[in-house]
């Protein structure tokens, strides 16, 4: 499992974690949960991918279709903080300032994929979605039983 999703292959994953930062990040007023919503996005997926050179390509031209203004990064987690430490001097000494509280952007992850995340999206958007779609699963279950107990 890479970045939350149930594939060994980092560019596919990678990929998935895009469109679902999107998705979540869409105006729901504006881009509404429909009988035909996933259709549609296997179709903007794989629109916005056929002139994409790069995942950050790909972003510009996916998020306009979603309505999605701009990505939050409650959904850019991909589990890869702190991976480079910041460093300080203090008496002499380095020493390492650990943020758990830092935010994830997605740019480790466009910065790290290949073209084969692009090449991904347009081939094979039905298994991205399915991807995604699953992840969704998974929280959803999580998100109720958290509002139960909440």
């Amino acid at each position: 499992m890479i970045y939350g999703f149930d594939t060994s292959e980092e560019d596919v994953a990678a990929a998935a974690l895009v469109v679902y930062a999107i998705y979540r990040s869409r105006d729901r007023s504006r881009y509404k949960v429909s009988p035909t919503m996933w259709e549609q996005i296997e179709r903007f997926i794989k629109s916005s991918a056929k002139r994409a050179k790069t995942l950050s390509e790909f972003v510009e031209k996916f998020k306009p279709k979603l309505s999605c203004g701009t990505i939050s990064p409650r959904w850019c987690e991909a589990g890869i903080k702190n991976d480079i430490g910041l460093m300080s001097i203090s008496g002499g000494h380095l020493i390492e300032v650990v943020d758990d509280d830092r935010r994830e952007f997605l740019t480790t992850v466009v910065n790290k994929c290949s073209d084969g995340a692009v090449k991904a999206l347009y081939k094979e958007p039905s298994w991205i979605v399915l991807l995604v779609r699953e992840r969704l699963e998974r929280e959803k279950s999580v998100e109720k039983k958290l509002k139960i107990e909440g």
